[in-house]
């Protein structure tokens, strides 16, 4: 008798449920900030700040090639993404100023520059939701990888490239659809 492979969605369950939660975004408040950044374009906002807890500081500060994970409070994990340097590159505390003065705030405020349109969408629709980001080195993922067999076993290839494995599980993570965030991956284009 063969053992049964797992369905992907069972997978990308296990890889959530292996990683390290990092930070929990509680809440949004109606308080705006921008980037301080003087080009005006989407991504400096303006946002709502939200209300957080750093659940594990020496995980989000620490040095790595680390794919990450951002999953709802209703358990669908929503977008996943890759760091070379660390999760703090990408979901950091960036300088804050007033949106309608520029006037510097006096304290940064977290941000991911493309969840944070998803989570003020589902925040609005659902107000009270929670997010949780979630990491995981490359040294790690090649250990679970190795406990869950095929397909992604087939990665281990990239054992010791941790920043080509986080990259191909999370390629593997947005070619199933397994995530709804990640509007860059996961859109199907024509291409002419």
């Amino acid at each position: 008798m063969t053992e049964e492979m797992m369905k992907p969605h069972e997978i990308a369950n296990q890889l959530y449920d292996a990683a390290t939660p990092i930070i929990r975004i509680n809440s949004l408040t109606s308080r705006k900030w921008r980037r301080n950044d003087q080009k005006q374009y989407p991504r400096t906002g303006p946002w709502h700040a939200a209300n957080y807890d750093v659940l594990d500081r020496d995980a989000w500060l620490r040095k790595h090639a680390c794919i990450y994970f951002v999953g709802g409070d209703d358990g669908l994990m929503r977008y996943t993404g890759i760091s070379r340097n660390g999760i703090k590159d990408r979901w950091r505390e960036a300088p804050a100023v007033d949106p309608e003065t520029g006037k510097k705030l006096p304290k940064n405020e977290l941000h991911h520059s493309q969840c944070w349109p998803h989570i003020e969408r589902e925040y609005q629709n659902k107000p009270g939701c929670v997010f949780e980001v979630r990491t995981m080195a490359g040294a790690k993922l090649a250990s679970v990888l190795k406990q869950l067999g095929p397909p992604l076993s087939g990665l281990l290839v990239l054992d010791n490239d941790h920043e080509g494995l986080v990259s191909a599980v999370e390629r593997w993570i947005c070619n199933n659809q397994l995530v709804t965030w990640n509007s860059a991956m996961t859109k199907i284009r024509n291409i002419t």
